[in-house]
């Protein structure tokens, strides 16, 4: 066995240098999950660099993935949905597998859900839902994808901003009245997924809004580490 300078993490998880707070359910908020993790901030990187996909970001990216991969994590997850930019890049240089975004998570979903139902998505901003992404992230159709950006609720500017202040009951309303809005114009939406890590904080108070599941990094890290410490059976 290699001697690590510490132990125990099975999910290692990278983030931006942000600097707006961090509300219980966020991903770059550790007390989130009833398991340790692990956490790589991605030095000298924009959050408008990253939803860019800048060329610049590789560099710094795949040293926090190197980083991660010396604390013996079994599996690297990317906390913002921008990170998808990079998937391929970040898998290639790992020695564990590597989810950058909730985003992959859509072609499962949308092979799941019946064919006449469509997946929504709420990005950060769907601008950000180019080409590319949907390159590394293996979305081949977009015609069941309904895209919409939190960026058009007020208080998610905070976020976008990085100002000190988050009110976070105003974004929980935003977020919903965004959702039922589109719902109404969508109504064969039958799930939802957050791209954003900063919104699943809000996911309760979306499924009850709307009573649909809903889909969000902070479930698939959950996923991934329950898929790599898996407890044994007792059978009577």
């Amino acid at each position: 066995m290699t001697s690590k300078s510490v132990a125990g993490y099975r999910v290692g998880i990278l983030t931006l240098d942000t600097a707006h707070p961090l509300e219980l359910g966020n991903v770059q908020h550790a007390e989130s999950f009833p398991f340790p993790v692990v956490y790589a901030v991605v030095r000298a990187v924009s959050m408008s660099a990253l939803m860019d996909g800048d060329p610049s970001a590789l560099q710094p990216i795949l040293t926090a993935i190197g980083e991660l991969n010396r604390q013996g994590v079994s599996v690297i997850v990317g906390a913002c949905g921008s990170f998808a930019n990079y998937q391929q890049q970040a898998t290639q240089a790992s020695s564990v597998p590597v989810f950058m975004s909730i985003l992959l998570e859509v072609p499962f979903i949308l092979r799941a859900l019946p064919p006449d139902k469509k997946l929504g998505i709420i990005f950060a901003n769907a601008a950000t839902f180019t080409q590319r992404v949907r390159s590394e992230c293996g979305i081949d159709d977009t015609s069941r994808i309904v895209a919409v950006g939190a960026n058009t609720i007020p208080a998610f500017g905070a976020i976008l901003r990085q100002e000190q202040l988050l009110d976070g009951a105003a974004l929980e309303r935003g977020l919903v009245e965004l959702a039922q809005d589109t719902l109404r114009k969508q109504p064969s939406i039958g799930a939802w997924l957050l791209q954003c890590s900063d919104l699943p904080p809000y996911a309760a108070a979306l499924q009850r809004a709307t009573s649909l599941p809903v889909f969000d990094a902070h479930l698939l890290i959950d996923h991934l580490f329950r898929a790599s410490r898996r407890t044994t059976f007792a059978f009577p």
